[in-house]
């Protein structure tokens, strides 16, 4: 079965591929904090790449014009509102009871996995398998930087890594889009 590519569906990758760049950018901006390494330099670099993603995904979304677009889904809406907010409590009980039981060195790992844990009813949701792949790198990132790394670079490289799958899944989101747009024709509307 043929599946018809929406503007809505368009619209959607690149609206996640933004909020990826925005807070891989962010991920790896932290981590140079935590590093004491923030410096002119690198966040000309960061800049950089995460102005060449807004790019990427602001040519996505003006593709979306040539494709039909299908009512808006409330029920998708409230779905994904609630999982965002599930997301946003855990990270601030994470972050609060972490450092009442003096294990703040841990916080970031906990962080990356539910950021991690988050994606996979969003890649249901959204029929996007990719999500179940950046899910599932960060749940491993976050349990390798938790089990593998000292405690006082603990949090520097958590961040870098989990910023870095961030751009990564980003780019490939805007890269996967772009590809079905080369390959598919719209009906006309």
């Amino acid at each position: 079965m043929h599946h018809t590519l929406t503007a809505n569906e368009i619209q959607g990758r690149a609206t996640g591929a933004i909020f990826f760049a925005a807070f891989g950018t962010l991920w790896i901006a932290l981590a140079l904090y935590a590093r004491e390494s923030l410096r002119p330099a690198s966040l000309a670099w960061l800049a950089m790449i995460l102005i060449v993603l807004l790019v990427m995904a602001r040519w996505v979304y003006r593709q979306a014009g040539r494709f039909p677009t299908l009512p808006g889904n409330p029920a998708q809406t409230r779905t994904f509102n609630r999982v965002n907010l599930i997301q946003w409590i855990a990270v601030a009980l994470t972050a609060f009871t972490f450092s009442r039981l003096h294990i703040d060195a841990y916080v970031l790992s906990a962080i990356t996995a539910i950021v991690g844990v988050h994606l996979f009813p969003l890649a249901r949701l959204f029929r996007y398998r990719p999500h179940y792949f950046t899910g599932g790198l960060l749940c491993a990132w976050a349990l390798v930087s938790a089990l593998a790394f000292p405690l006082d670079r603990m949090q520097g490289l958590t961040a870098i890594g989990t910023g870095i799958l961030l751009l990564a899944s980003s780019y490939l989101t805007l890269d996967l889009a772009a590809a079905k747009l080369r390959r598919t024709h719209p009906l006309p509307c």
